[in-house]
């Protein structure tokens, strides 16, 4: 069956003293999950910027923690175990796990059977979480939403 979860921020949006957003935080930790879990993961950031944001994050986790990715069109043909797209630059290899970062609702999402997406804080990005939503709904998408306190 396939399944979205959506992690609903409560608080602030901005992660301590990283330069990050809180809910790209988040992603990062739940790439470094799945891929513990042996999970192949995409994960679709808005732009550019935000995907070299989290390609330097996971660079910066501890070698125990180590997450091998990159930038999609860099590194082996199919990607690595993880590879970060943005709308210009579209993914290249098989995935299991969406992570998705884009505001919109991503058309190709619908291949996947488990996404993880967010909802921020800020009233524009929640509205746009909102129509996601919905969309991942009548695409057939069994929904469970997690509450997150940002500290």
């Amino acid at each position: 069956m396939k399944k979205v979860i959506f992690y609903l921020l409560e608080n602030q949006d901005e992660a301590s003293g990283s330069g990050m957003l809180f809910h790209e935080k988040l992603a990062c930790e739940k790439i470094a999950q799945a891929w513990q879990n042996q999970q192949r993961v995409l994960v679709a950031c808005q732009d550019q910027t935000q995907a070299e944001r989290i390609d330097e994050y996971l660079w910066q986790l501890n070698t125990e923690n180590f997450v091998p990715h990159n930038l999609a069109g860099e590194g082996m043909k199919g990607g690595s175990p993880v590879e970060i797209c943005w709308p210009q630059r579209r993914s290249s290899g098989n995935r299991q796990l969406l992570i998705n970062l884009q505001e919109q609702f991503p058309e190709f999402s619908i291949v996947y059977h488990d996404i993880i997406d967010f909802v921020p804080v800020n009233e524009h990005l929640k509205s746009l979480a909102r129509t996601r939503y919905k969309l991942y709904k009548e695409a057939g998408f069994n929904i469970k939403t997690n509450f997150v306190l940002c500290q």
